[in-house]
Protein backbone atom coordinates (compact mmCIF):
# COMPACT_ATOMS: atom_id res chain seq x y z
CA UNK A 1 0.00 0.00 0.00
CA UNK A 2 1.57 3.10 -1.15
CA UNK A 3 1.31 6.30 1.42
CA UNK A 4 -0.86 8.14 -0.67
CA UNK A 5 -3.61 5.09 -0.03
CA UNK A 6 -2.88 4.90 3.06
CA UNK A 7 -3.89 8.44 3.68
CA UNK A 8 -6.71 8.79 1.57
CA UNK A 9 -7.54 5.60 3.64
CA UNK A 10 -6.93 8.12 7.16
CA UNK A 11 -9.65 10.53 5.12
CA UNK A 12 -11.98 8.21 4.49
CA UNK A 13 -11.67 6.98 8.28
CA UNK A 14 -12.20 10.24 9.27
CA UNK A 15 -14.88 11.22 7.28
CA UNK A 16 -17.50 7.93 8.46
CA UNK A 17 -16.47 9.25 12.23
CA UNK A 18 -17.88 12.80 11.19
CA UNK A 19 -20.57 11.66 9.42
CA UNK A 20 -23.12 11.32 12.02
CA UNK A 21 -21.16 12.73 14.37
CA UNK A 22 -20.05 16.43 15.18
CA UNK A 23 -19.19 17.31 11.33
CA UNK A 24 -21.03 16.71 8.03
CA UNK A 25 -19.46 19.18 6.43
CA UNK A 26 -15.80 17.76 7.73
CA UNK A 27 -16.95 14.70 6.13
CA UNK A 28 -17.60 15.64 3.02
CA UNK A 29 -14.26 17.50 2.77
CA UNK A 30 -12.51 14.30 3.99
CA UNK A 31 -14.09 12.33 1.13
CA UNK A 32 -13.08 14.88 -1.38
CA UNK A 33 -9.18 14.91 -0.09
CA UNK A 34 -9.22 10.90 -0.60
CA UNK A 35 -10.28 11.07 -3.78
CA UNK A 36 -7.87 13.99 -5.04
CA UNK A 37 -4.39 13.05 -5.65
CA UNK A 38 -3.60 17.42 -5.44
CA UNK A 39 -5.13 17.51 -1.70
CA UNK A 40 -3.39 14.63 -0.61
CA UNK A 41 -0.08 15.74 -1.89
CA UNK A 42 -0.61 19.02 0.47
CA UNK A 43 -2.05 16.64 3.73
CA UNK A 44 1.31 15.05 3.18
CA UNK A 45 3.08 17.40 4.48
CA UNK A 46 1.62 17.55 7.71
CA UNK A 47 4.06 16.89 10.95
CA UNK A 48 5.06 12.76 11.32
CA UNK A 49 2.80 12.00 14.34
CA UNK A 50 0.23 14.13 13.74
CA UNK A 51 -3.35 13.70 12.67
CA UNK A 52 -3.89 15.06 8.83
CA UNK A 53 -7.37 15.33 8.40
CA UNK A 54 -7.38 17.80 11.65
CA UNK A 55 -4.18 19.36 10.38
CA UNK A 56 -5.84 20.15 6.83
CA UNK A 57 -8.99 20.78 7.76
CA UNK A 58 -7.93 22.80 11.16
CA UNK A 59 -5.73 25.08 8.67
CA UNK A 60 -8.05 25.78 6.27
CA UNK A 61 -10.68 26.89 9.28
CA UNK A 62 -7.92 29.23 10.57
CA UNK A 63 -7.49 30.68 7.48
CA UNK A 64 -10.89 31.29 7.11
CA UNK A 65 -11.15 32.23 10.84
CA UNK A 66 -9.34 35.36 9.59
CA UNK A 67 -12.05 36.76 7.10
CA UNK A 68 -10.44 35.48 4.30
CA UNK A 69 -13.17 36.19 0.93
CA UNK A 70 -13.91 32.25 -0.80
CA UNK A 71 -16.82 30.81 -1.77
CA UNK A 72 -15.75 28.03 0.66
CA UNK A 73 -16.86 30.62 3.60
CA UNK A 74 -20.27 30.16 4.13
CA UNK A 75 -20.34 26.44 4.03
CA UNK A 76 -18.00 27.01 7.51
CA UNK A 77 -20.53 29.13 8.85
CA UNK A 78 -23.47 26.99 9.13
CA UNK A 79 -25.23 28.87 5.86
CA UNK A 80 -25.23 26.80 3.23
CA UNK A 81 -24.60 22.66 3.08
CA UNK A 82 -21.62 21.52 0.67
CA UNK A 83 -22.94 18.49 -1.46
CA UNK A 84 -19.93 15.77 -2.64
CA UNK A 85 -19.83 16.87 -6.36
CA UNK A 86 -19.30 20.28 -5.36
CA UNK A 87 -16.27 19.63 -2.47
CA UNK A 88 -12.85 19.10 -4.20
CA UNK A 89 -13.19 22.01 -6.47
CA UNK A 90 -13.95 24.07 -3.94
CA UNK A 91 -11.70 22.90 -1.63
CA UNK A 92 -9.09 22.05 -4.54
CA UNK A 93 -8.81 25.94 -5.60
CA UNK A 94 -8.92 27.33 -2.18
CA UNK A 95 -6.06 25.14 -1.20
CA UNK A 96 -4.25 26.52 -4.46
CA UNK A 97 -4.79 29.87 -3.26
CA UNK A 98 -3.48 29.81 0.09
CA UNK A 99 -0.78 27.08 -0.45
CA UNK A 100 2.05 28.63 1.52
CA UNK A 101 -0.26 29.53 4.60
CA UNK A 102 -1.54 26.18 4.75
CA UNK A 103 2.03 24.44 4.46
CA UNK A 104 3.30 26.86 6.78
CA UNK A 105 0.48 25.86 9.62
CA UNK A 106 0.95 21.79 8.86
CA UNK A 107 4.26 21.31 8.59
CA UNK A 108 4.68 22.96 12.06
CA UNK A 109 1.92 23.13 14.31
CA UNK A 110 0.47 20.16 15.81
CA UNK A 111 -3.08 19.37 17.31
CA UNK A 112 -3.40 20.78 20.41
CA UNK A 113 -6.74 20.79 21.29
CA UNK A 114 -7.81 21.65 24.72
CA UNK A 115 -11.46 20.64 25.81
CA UNK A 116 -12.45 22.50 28.63
CA UNK A 117 -15.98 20.89 29.00
CA UNK A 118 -13.59 17.30 30.16
CA UNK A 119 -13.61 19.12 33.58
CA UNK A 120 -17.23 17.55 33.90
CA UNK A 121 -15.62 14.48 34.08
CA UNK A 122 -12.47 15.35 36.13
CA UNK A 123 -13.89 17.17 38.87
CA UNK A 124 -16.04 13.98 40.16
CA UNK A 125 -12.50 12.17 40.08
CA UNK A 126 -11.12 15.22 42.13
CA UNK A 127 -14.13 14.69 44.27
CA UNK A 128 -13.57 11.11 44.77
CA UNK A 129 -9.57 11.59 45.58
CA UNK A 130 -10.81 14.17 48.32
CA UNK A 131 -12.94 11.69 49.96
CA UNK A 132 -10.17 8.82 49.56
CA UNK A 133 -7.63 10.63 50.98
CA UNK A 134 -9.02 12.20 54.30
CA UNK A 135 -6.60 12.99 56.00
CA UNK A 136 -6.22 16.36 55.38
CA UNK A 137 -3.00 16.94 53.51
CA UNK A 138 -2.95 18.77 50.15
CA UNK A 139 -3.47 17.39 46.50
CA UNK A 140 -1.53 18.44 43.73
CA UNK A 141 -2.63 18.09 40.24
CA UNK A 142 -0.41 17.66 37.87
CA UNK A 143 -2.07 17.40 33.83
CA UNK A 144 0.54 15.99 31.57
CA UNK A 145 -0.27 16.82 28.15
CA UNK A 146 -1.72 20.38 29.15
CA UNK A 147 -1.85 22.41 26.20
CA UNK A 148 -3.36 25.99 27.16
CA UNK A 149 -3.58 24.47 30.71
CA UNK A 150 -7.36 24.85 30.49
CA UNK A 151 -7.84 22.14 33.09
CA UNK A 152 -5.75 23.57 35.88
CA UNK A 153 -8.54 26.24 35.92
CA UNK A 154 -11.10 23.38 37.11
CA UNK A 155 -12.30 25.54 40.13
CA UNK A 156 -12.44 28.49 37.91
CA UNK A 157 -15.92 27.19 36.37
CA UNK A 158 -19.39 27.15 37.05
CA UNK A 159 -20.77 23.31 36.44
CA UNK A 160 -24.85 22.17 34.92
CA UNK A 161 -24.88 18.41 35.63
CA UNK A 162 -28.68 17.68 34.03
CA UNK A 163 -29.52 21.26 35.13
CA UNK A 164 -27.89 21.06 38.45
CA UNK A 165 -26.27 24.29 38.44
CA UNK A 166 -22.38 23.53 40.61
CA UNK A 167 -20.95 26.56 41.50
CA UNK A 168 -17.47 26.78 43.33
CA UNK A 169 -15.80 29.79 45.09
CA UNK A 170 -14.21 31.13 42.44
CA UNK A 171 -16.36 30.02 40.12
CA UNK A 172 -16.92 32.34 36.42
CA UNK A 173 -20.68 32.55 36.09
CA UNK A 174 -20.02 33.33 32.67
CA UNK A 175 -17.93 30.09 31.93
CA UNK A 176 -20.43 26.84 32.43
CA UNK A 177 -19.72 23.49 31.51
CA UNK A 178 -22.53 21.11 30.58
CA UNK A 179 -22.73 17.47 30.86
CA UNK A 180 -25.39 14.63 31.13
CA UNK A 181 -25.29 12.04 33.97
CA UNK A 182 -25.91 8.66 32.82
CA UNK A 183 -25.74 5.28 35.07
CA UNK A 184 -24.48 6.07 38.89
CA UNK A 185 -24.70 9.31 40.55
CA UNK A 186 -21.21 10.89 40.34
CA UNK A 187 -19.69 12.63 43.64
CA UNK A 188 -19.99 16.48 43.14
CA UNK A 189 -19.25 17.65 46.28
CA UNK A 190 -15.46 18.72 47.37
CA UNK A 191 -13.63 21.85 48.41
CA UNK A 192 -11.31 23.55 46.55
CA UNK A 193 -9.02 24.28 49.23
CA UNK A 194 -8.03 21.29 49.96
CA UNK A 195 -5.99 21.44 46.03
CA UNK A 196 -2.43 22.79 45.93
CA UNK A 197 -1.56 25.12 43.34
CA UNK A 198 -1.42 23.10 39.78
CA UNK A 199 0.88 22.43 37.30
CA UNK A 200 1.41 21.21 33.58
CA UNK A 201 3.77 19.98 31.39
CA UNK A 202 3.36 19.86 27.95
CA UNK A 203 6.22 20.00 24.61
CA UNK A 204 4.57 23.33 23.20
CA UNK A 205 2.80 24.71 25.92
CA UNK A 206 0.09 27.48 24.46
CA UNK A 207 0.68 31.36 25.64
CA UNK A 208 -3.23 31.99 26.67
CA UNK A 209 -2.19 35.53 26.52
CA UNK A 210 -1.27 35.35 22.54
CA UNK A 211 -4.07 35.60 20.68
CA UNK A 212 -2.79 34.12 17.47
CA UNK A 213 -1.77 31.05 19.75
CA UNK A 214 -5.44 30.91 20.71
CA UNK A 215 -6.47 31.25 17.59
CA UNK A 216 -5.55 28.03 16.58
CA UNK A 217 -7.16 26.30 19.19
CA UNK A 218 -10.44 27.58 18.29
CA UNK A 219 -9.65 26.66 14.80
CA UNK A 220 -9.31 23.46 15.78
CA UNK A 221 -12.99 22.95 16.76
CA UNK A 222 -15.24 21.47 14.16
CA UNK A 223 -17.00 24.56 12.36
CA UNK A 224 -20.38 23.16 13.48
CA UNK A 225 -19.62 23.34 17.15
CA UNK A 226 -20.26 26.87 17.96
CA UNK A 227 -21.10 26.17 21.41
CA UNK A 228 -18.10 24.66 21.95
CA UNK A 229 -16.30 27.56 20.33
CA UNK A 230 -18.12 29.96 22.86
CA UNK A 231 -17.21 27.68 25.80
CA UNK A 232 -13.38 27.45 24.30
CA UNK A 233 -13.21 31.77 23.96
CA UNK A 234 -14.89 32.09 27.58
CA UNK A 235 -12.17 30.12 29.70
CA UNK A 236 -9.03 30.92 27.36
CA UNK A 237 -10.13 34.68 28.04
CA UNK A 238 -10.77 33.57 32.21
CA UNK A 239 -7.30 31.52 31.49
CA UNK A 240 -5.32 35.16 29.93
CA UNK A 241 -6.34 36.92 33.05
CA UNK A 242 -4.80 34.01 35.43
CA UNK A 243 -2.36 32.33 33.24
CA UNK A 244 -1.92 28.38 34.27
CA UNK A 245 1.78 27.39 35.74
CA UNK A 246 3.10 24.96 32.51
CA UNK A 247 6.36 23.41 32.48
CA UNK A 248 7.65 23.22 28.99
CA UNK A 249 8.97 20.09 27.74
CA UNK A 250 8.08 16.08 27.88
CA UNK A 251 6.84 13.92 30.29
CA UNK A 252 10.17 12.68 30.12
CA UNK A 253 11.89 15.73 31.03
CA UNK A 254 9.52 16.87 33.99
CA UNK A 255 7.84 13.84 36.15
CA UNK A 256 11.15 12.04 37.76
CA UNK A 257 11.63 16.20 39.12
CA UNK A 258 8.12 16.78 40.01
CA UNK A 259 7.57 13.60 42.18
CA UNK A 260 11.19 14.45 43.61
CA UNK A 261 10.14 18.09 44.09
CA UNK A 262 6.36 18.08 45.25
CA UNK A 263 6.50 18.40 48.87
CA UNK A 264 5.94 14.89 51.36
CA UNK A 265 2.62 16.56 53.02
CA UNK A 266 0.74 17.11 50.20
CA UNK A 267 -0.38 13.82 47.94
CA UNK A 268 0.40 13.78 44.24
CA UNK A 269 -1.86 12.84 41.39
CA UNK A 270 -1.44 12.50 37.67
CA UNK A 271 -4.07 13.62 35.23
CA UNK A 272 -3.77 12.38 31.70
CA UNK A 273 -6.57 13.12 29.44
CA UNK A 274 -6.80 11.84 26.15
CA UNK A 275 -2.46 12.32 26.38
CA UNK A 276 -1.01 9.25 26.93
CA UNK A 277 -0.93 7.99 23.50
CA UNK A 278 0.85 11.41 22.61
CA UNK A 279 3.66 10.62 25.20
CA UNK A 280 3.97 6.84 25.38
CA UNK A 281 2.26 5.58 21.59
CA UNK A 282 -0.33 3.15 20.75
CA UNK A 283 -1.16 0.69 21.05
CA UNK A 284 0.30 -0.44 24.51
CA UNK A 285 0.79 3.40 26.17
CA UNK A 286 -1.25 2.60 28.82
CA UNK A 287 1.13 -0.35 29.76
CA UNK A 288 4.16 1.45 29.85
CA UNK A 289 2.57 4.56 31.67
CA UNK A 290 1.96 2.25 34.35
CA UNK A 291 5.01 0.62 33.99
CA UNK A 292 6.54 4.37 34.56
CA UNK A 293 4.61 5.27 37.86
CA UNK A 294 5.22 2.27 39.09
CA UNK A 295 8.94 3.10 38.96
CA UNK A 296 8.57 6.44 40.18
CA UNK A 297 6.12 5.51 43.10
CA UNK A 298 9.36 3.81 44.48
CA UNK A 299 10.20 7.07 46.19
CA UNK A 300 6.74 8.40 46.88
CA UNK A 301 3.20 7.33 46.47
CA UNK A 302 1.49 8.42 43.32
CA UNK A 303 -1.95 8.73 42.24
CA UNK A 304 -3.08 8.83 38.67
CA UNK A 305 -6.53 9.89 36.55
CA UNK A 306 -6.06 8.53 33.25
CA UNK A 307 -9.43 9.08 30.21
CA UNK A 308 -9.00 7.87 26.73
CA UNK A 309 -10.36 5.21 24.76
CA UNK A 310 -8.07 2.77 25.54
CA UNK A 311 -8.54 0.53 23.13
CA UNK A 312 -12.19 0.30 23.35
CA UNK A 313 -14.67 2.14 21.33
CA UNK A 314 -16.28 3.86 24.49
CA UNK A 315 -13.52 6.23 26.71
CA UNK A 316 -13.40 5.32 30.03
CA UNK A 317 -11.91 7.07 33.26
CA UNK A 318 -9.16 5.18 34.76
CA UNK A 319 -8.37 6.25 38.75
CA UNK A 320 -5.12 4.60 39.79
CA UNK A 321 -2.78 4.06 42.85
CA UNK A 322 1.10 3.62 42.41
CA UNK A 323 3.37 2.68 45.75
CA UNK A 324 6.50 0.92 46.10
CA UNK A 325 6.17 -0.38 42.69
CA UNK A 326 2.53 -1.24 43.26
CA UNK A 327 0.23 -0.87 40.82
CA UNK A 328 -3.94 -1.06 41.43
CA UNK A 329 -6.38 0.26 39.17
CA UNK A 330 -10.09 1.18 38.88
CA UNK A 331 -12.32 1.79 35.62
CA UNK A 332 -14.51 4.15 37.61
CA UNK A 333 -16.69 5.46 34.73
CA UNK A 334 -17.48 5.83 30.95
CA UNK A 335 -17.58 9.19 29.24
CA UNK A 336 -17.96 11.28 25.83
CA UNK A 337 -14.47 12.35 24.43
CA UNK A 338 -16.08 16.04 24.64
CA UNK A 339 -17.31 15.47 28.23
CA UNK A 340 -20.97 15.89 27.10
CA UNK A 341 -21.91 13.15 28.76
CA UNK A 342 -20.53 10.75 31.90
CA UNK A 343 -21.31 7.58 33.37
CA UNK A 344 -20.10 7.40 36.84
CA UNK A 345 -19.88 3.12 37.79
CA UNK A 346 -21.37 3.44 41.34
CA UNK A 347 -19.55 -0.33 41.75
CA UNK A 348 -15.92 0.24 40.05
CA UNK A 349 -14.88 -3.12 38.90
CA UNK A 350 -12.74 -5.30 41.07
CA UNK A 351 -8.84 -3.86 41.60
CA UNK A 352 -6.15 -5.45 39.50
CA UNK A 353 -2.86 -4.98 39.03
CA UNK A 354 -3.10 -2.53 36.34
Amino acid sequence: MTAHTQLAETFRRFADQQATGPSPLYATLSRAVARTPELLDLAALTQPGQPAPNMLLGAVHHILRRGVKHALAPYFTGREDLTDDRAADLLTDFCRRHAEAIRQIISTRAVQTNEVNRCTVLLPAFAALQQQLDDGRPIRIVDVGASAGLALLWDRYTYDYDGHRLTLPDSDPDTVLHCEVRGGTPPLTLDPARFAPPVGIEPSPVDVTDPVATEWLVSLTWPEQTGRMRTLNSALALASRTPPTILAGTAQDHLTDVVAETPDDQHLVLVFSWSIYQIFGSPGGRERLVDTLAELSQRRPLREISIGHFGNATPRMIMASHDGGVSRSDIVAHCDVYGTWLDWLATPPARTGA
